[in-house]
């Protein structure tokens, strides 16, 4: 472990004087800051940048012949630079889950364009849906992938370096703590790793690859995750697979897939831009997220697919965005298993 934090010391510490030095050789005429600024900062580059997004909506369970209200999400933030290579940013959810929830809060650290290193409470770099905004979401409800595997958070240390001439690429790779938000102040014996890589081969063609080993508790889980992506026109297909497996064996191991497709229909009015239809299936099969229960034991939760189709319509989408998304979701549980989840969904969004 210690030769560990030595080595990616180490490393942060020789990129940066190399970068460095690269950047010392340019012509004064071509230096160009991390943030493509000019290296005197003005007033104006001071200011902080606000952000906010609301997503409320109205449920259906035909399952069950219940409704309800839930304000999925309420998220403010602030975002700013303070000099050429340092950067912050502070974003929290207000409403997840029905209580106040951290979501982004670091400093980060680019001493030249395509490096940075960041500093404090973030998601861990694992996963492509995982790391969308609300806002940005093609569905009301993330894939069984997201929502039962890689939902981690926690405060730690990432460095990147990106690459956006002729074959675009980008690494990250981070360590962070395994305690959570509240137990930052802990020192803590066992961290969590995580590595991402993604390339564009060709335009608009992406892979992911990603590797993750947390240890939620008493048990290590190791994660590995393929992901593509391909925009032709108004259509974009996505599909990710991971596979995951449990050190003491504490459950078989896990396989999670999902696959979609989403086309936009420009519509271009001055009230309306498009409208896209989407059609996903995900599935999941018996897993843990490895932390146990009040009796002491491992939760497994059992294998589920899932269809969703739906249509969105946006009013605006940049500057800022507003929509009204409707989707259906059809669960098909193993025999045996209940199966309550069913559900229409009605979500306003709006972000700025």
């Amino acid at each position: 472990m210690r030769r560990f934090l030595l080595t990616c010391f180490f490393l942060i510490g020789f990129l940066t004087l190399l970068f460095a030095q690269t950047t010392e050789q340019q012509p004064q005429d071509s230096m160009v800051t991390p943030s493509d600024k000019p290296v005197k900062f003005t007033k104006k580059d001071y200011i902080p940048k606000f952000t906010a997004t609301v997503l409320g909506r109205y449920e259906y369970n035909t399952n069950m012949d219940a409704h309800h209200f839930e304000l999925r999400h309420t998220r403010v933030g602030v975002s700013g630079s303070v000099h050429p290579m340092f950067s912050y940013m502070a974003l929290v959810d207000l409403t997840y889950g029905g209580s106040f929830s951290p979501v982004a809060i670091f400093a980060q650290f680019k001493p030249v364009k395509g490096l940075s290193m960041l500093i404090g409470y973030d998601k861990m770099p694992f996963s492509s849906e995982n790391l969308l905004s609300p806002y940005n979401y093609y569905f009301s409800d993330k894939s069984f992938l997201t929502q039962k595997l890689t939902a981690w958070s926690d405060v730690g240390g990432v460095i990147s370096y990106k690459w956006e001439k002729k074959v675009p690429f980008e690494v990250k790779a981070g360590v962070f703590n395994s305690g959570g938000f509240g137990k930052q102040m802990q020192f803590q014996k066992t961290l969590n790793y995580v590595a991402r890589g993604t390339i564009e081969p060709f335009k608009n063609f992406k892979i992911a690859l990603d590797y993750a080993a947390v240890k939620p508790e008493a048990v290590r889980i190791h994660n590995v995750d393929v992901e593509l992506a391909y925009d032709i026109a108004n259509l974009h297909m996505e599909t990710e697979y991971i596979y995951r497996w449990y050190v003491d064996k504490i459950c078989a191991p896990t396989h999670a897939f999902y696959g979609f497709l989403y086309y936009k229909i420009p519509v271009n009015k001055p009230m309306l831009n498009h409208v896209a239809v989407a059609a996903r299936y995900d599935a999941i099969t018996p897993n843990t997220n490895g932390k146990l229960s009040e009796a002491g034991d491992y939760v497994i939760n059992p294998f589920c697919r899932r269809i969703t189709a739906g249509v969105t319509m946006i009013f605006v989408e940049k500057p800022v965005r507003a929509g009204i998304r409707f989707n259906y979701e059809k669960y098909f549980y193993r025999a045996g298993t209940p199966c309550n989840d069913d559900r229409l969904i009605v979500e306003f969004i709006t972000h700025i």
